[in-house]
């Protein structure tokens, strides 16, 4: 969902709406403590006018109030109309405010003059409340905005008292409240004035800030849309990268974020290129592997095939052993018939003759296809150690890969709502790495378990091939012996007193002949084992390569998904 209010905009106007609001609140509650403190000294001033007029008139001629006959007022025996009514025209000139001196509820010396006539105010009365409060309850009293000869008056009434302490009178300092209003309108309108000064440059202050910081704000988010969509070479203006507030910080975080980025993703791409290189050489190892244990396993069945041949040859040998005893019986029992028996035996003899040089030539081929069993072996165990250094390599390398998606997963919560979709493929890099990790891990299990298979088929072929040596060696004695029998034989006619010799000669080589026949069955008993053993072993090779195959097409998949992923990110043609 696009959202396009300007928030910047929006805080600034909240905040000068306040900052409106608070100016309003504190111009209405000073303009009304102004205009309280303002009555209240015009209160306070009138009161001392009072006083001090009250005093001035009490002491400057001595005697109490009265009134004459002819009702002039009277200060003591003397008549005070004029004397006063000079001095009060006199204050008022210089203070203007008005003065009237009460005798009873009426005005006999007054400054006020009736509006209309022009007349002093002389003769006329007080109001009920103003007679009751002072005249009466001898307080004095503060009339507020009370109309008096057309006008509104503030006027504070001070009791005028005889020496026995009665209240004979009152003593008025007034003034009306058209100058307190003219003033109070002229603090309004200066308050008003500020009011709209400050609205224009707070107005003002916030177009500016607004115009500058949202043109920052517009290059931010154009830079995180870059990245959202997988861009990782846009550009923050310098305008706002060289900020020195919050949003400078931000734009510099974005470009931080934007160079690790690139630098993440450029590794992890190598890093995919490079196991998808391993993934291929693994696999081509792994096939080179597999030709090598069928050339293994096509030995084996040359050696058991061998092996077979020879126990059959064995077994002619013992039926040989079988017949020679018979002549050397049929020698002891009858020495006319030693002719027949030596010439049966010479048959004999030379038919063992024959028989282990046969058998000596198939154990030299034996011999030569263990060796050519043990160096595929040992061709196997070198291309199993390859193969055990590129699967630490791939393990080292998803260790890599993995703490590049935490750095990734770290750098994108620190980018907050924008690092979201970002941190999605940091958690995949992170999955993809933690199952080339176990790949690995499972690779190198099984190449453990060839490594062992392997030595004990290395430990294998050198003790066949230690035993083909010795039976080789026997069978080079017994064809020696072979020969002194034939040799014998052909002397039998013209030396007939080594006959005995020679016949227990025969029954000595007769009991030796029989053991290396015996040893002979028990070495193609153990050849035949040792086969076995050995198509087993191969049948495993070949089921562990079969595994190395499927884990190398494994990672490959897995290294050209992560291409894959990859690619949503651009980050050739970077500015600076």
């Amino acid at each position: 969902m696009k959202k396009n209010r300007n928030m910047v905009r929006g805080i600034i106007l909240v905040a000068t709406f306040l900052a409106l609001l608070m100016c309003t609140c504190v111009g209405v509650i000073g303009y009304n403590h102004i205009k309280k403190a303002y009555f209240t000294s015009f209160s306070e001033g009138l009161q001392a006018a009072a006083i001090l007029l009250e005093d001035e008139f009490s002491n400057e001629i001595q005697g109490d109030w009265s009134l004459s006959e002819n009702g002039e007022l009277m200060k003591g025996e003397t008549a005070i109309h004029d004397l006063y009514q000079s001095q009060l025209d006199t204050i008022h000139n210089k203070t203007k405010m008005h003065f009237t001196v009460f005798y009873g509820d009426t005005r006999y010396i007054t400054s006020l003059t009736d509006a209309d006539t022009g007349m002093r105010m002389e003769g006329t009365k007080a109001s009920d409340v103003v007679v009751n409060e002072v005249l009466r309850n001898g307080n004095s009293y503060l009339a507020q905005n009370f109309e008096l000869a057309g006008q509104n008056w503030y006027a504070y009434y001070l009791p005028l008292k005889n020496s026995d302490g009665t209240v004979v009178g009152m003593i008025f300092a007034g003034r009306d409240t058209s100058v307190v209003e003219s003033n109070m309108k002229a603090a309004a309108l200066a308050i008003i004035g500020t009011f709209i000064g400050f609205f224009f440059f707070n107005w003002g202050v916030a177009r500016f800030l607004i115009s500058t910081t949202s043109r920052s704000i517009r290059d931010i988010v154009k830079g995180l849309k870059n990245l959202e969509d997988g861009e990782l070479s846009f550009y923050i203006d310098d305008r706002t990268f060289n900020r020195k507030d919050e949003l400078g910080v931000i734009a510099e975080s974005s470009a931080q974020v934007r160079d690790k980025l690139q630098d993440v993703i450029s590794v992890t791409k190598k890093l995919s290129d490079d196991v998808t290189q391993s993934g291929v050489n693994l696999a081509n190892s792994a096939a080179t592997a597999s030709r090598v244990a069928e050339q293994v396993t096509n030995a084996v069945e040359d050696i058991s095939r061998g092996a077979m041949s020879q126990a059959e040859s064995v077994e002619n040998s013992v039926n040989n052993t079988n017949e020679m005893g018979n002549s050397i019986d049929d020698i002891t029992d009858s020495v006319e018939a030693l002719s027949a028996a030596a010439n049966e035996m010479m048959s004999g003899a030379n038919r063992t003759v024959d028989t282990l040089n046969d058998l000596m030539d198939k154990n030299q081929n034996v011999m030569t296809s263990m060796k050519s069993i043990d160096n595929q072996i040992r061709t196997t165990n070198d291309s199993v150690t390859s193969i055990a250094e590129a699967s630490s390599i791939i393990t080292s390398i998803a260790e890599q890969t993995h703490l590049l998606s935490l750095n990734a997963t770290i750098e994108a919560a620190r980018a907050g709502e924008y690092g979201k979709g970002f941190s999605v493929v940091a958690g995949e890099i992170g999955v993809l790495a933690k199952q080339s990790k176990d790949a690995a891990v499972s690779i190198n299990k099984i190449v453990e378990t060839l490594v062992k298979e392997s030595t004990k088929s290395v430990e294998t072929i050198e003790l066949l091939s230690s035993s083909m040596q010795e039976q080789n060696n026997q069978l080079t004695n017994t064809k020696e012996d072979m020969d002194s029998v034939v040799e014998n034989v052909n002397n039998v006619d013209s030396s007939t007193k080594m006959i005995s010799e020679k016949i227990h000669m025969l029954n000595e080589l007769k009991n030796s002949f029989s053991d290396i026949i015996s040893e002979l069955s028990a070495i193609s008993q153990q050849n035949a084992a040792s086969t076995q053993e050995t198509n087993a072993s191969m049948e495993e090779l070949n089921a562990t390569f079969s595994l190395i195959s499927n884990a190398a097409s494994d990672l490959r998949s897995m290294a050209e998904t992560l291409n894959d992923k990859m690619a949503y990110f651009t980050i050739e043609n970077m500015s600076a």
